[in-house]
């Protein structure tokens, strides 16, 4: 199994997430264990549902933060796509946090 990390997105006009920025990550030390690179939503939610595993990845002060684990979600007119998933109503980052790409 692999763990990905999301550290940007791109979001459409309707408030969908498109495409996001992601790479295979070590969890220890959030480093990225190949290049990142863009890829569709569907993309994600393909992996996510082979049971890979994705997490946001946050950087401040130029350190990398693991943020909430990334889930997918059911869209009514669309394709399905992903959000990060907040147990409890806690309140964390989200995707709207991550910059955009």
């Amino acid at each position: 199994m692999t763990t990905f990390g999301i550290d940007g997105i791109r979001i459409d006009s309707g408030g969908h997430t498109t495409h996001v920025c992601w790479a295979p990550i070590d969890l220890k030390t959030l480093d990225c264990l190949s290049p990142t690179r863009i890829v569709e939503v569907g993309d994600v939610v393909k992996a996510i549902r082979a049971g890979e595993v994705c997490w946001s990845i946050f950087t401040l002060s130029g350190k990398r933060f693991l943020g909430p684990k990334i889930r997918v979600v059911a869209h009514t007119n669309s394709p399905d796509g992903i959000e990060t998933d907040v147990p409890d109503g806690s309140i964390e980052k989200s995707m709207d946090d991550l910059p955009p790409i």
